[in-house]
């Protein structure tokens, strides 16, 4: 029996969530409980995050330049993709959150991190209204404007935290992860212009 829409999402959200969850456990099964693992896996789904992001920002510019089954393919799929994304990132939040019981030295100021809090609410409500009953209920006009200022807002901040704070931190800078931000915004850069000639 094929899945309904809602059940497809619900199941890859779950998948994505899941797999960050069961690496993580085994990952600290095998080398402990420390801020040198906590910090690690915090990393790495950040990182697996912000790549699945990079991916959904460029699909539909991509299509547009690249009439291809491929391109098509990306298209059509992401909407799971922005939902896998958000999957990832739960699981990223709930290790955030363990982290902060388990390591006194470790505290989320939510005050002082008013801007990730906000960012945690807009992927919740692109989560929410990937779903059929609450994406009827924002009608289609509406629906646009939040998942296309939602989509750019969530880009911006994952952008900036790969940017170093300082110039001593030039040399642990993630160039990779720069690079990716940088060629995503020039796709779709690209594909604007080109939509606007």
């Amino acid at each position: 029996m094929a899945l309904t829409s809602n059940q497809r999402n619900s199941s890859v959200f779950l998948a994505a969530a899941g797999f960050v969850g069961v690496v993580s456990v085994l990952y600290l099964n095998a080398v402990g409980v420390s801020d040198d693992s906590l910090g690690l896996l915090l990393r790495a789904s950040a990182r697996l995050a912000l790549v699945v992001l990079l991916i959904v920002f460029v699909a539909r510019p991509l299509r547009q330049m690249f009439a291809t089954p491929a391109t098509t393919s990306l298209l059509q799929n992401r909407r799971l993709l922005g939902i896998t994304f958000a999957g990832i990132h739960t699981a990223h939040l709930g290790l955030l959150i363990f982290k902060a019981n388990r390591l006194p030295g470790f505290s989320l100021d939510i005050a002082a991190n008013y801007l990730g809090v906000f960012t945690y609410a807009v992927i919740l409500a692109l989560l929410i209204t990937s779903y059929d009953g609450p994406a009827r209920a924002l009608g289609a006009r509406r629906w646009k404007i939040l998942h296309k200022v939602g989509l750019y807002w969530i880009f911006v901040a994952f952008a900036q935290t790969q940017l170093p704070q300082s110039l001593d931190q030039l040399d642990g800078t993630n160039w990779w992860l720069l690079a990716l931000i940088t060629i995503a915004l020039v796709i779709r850069l690209t594909a604007y212009f080109a939509k606007r000639k």
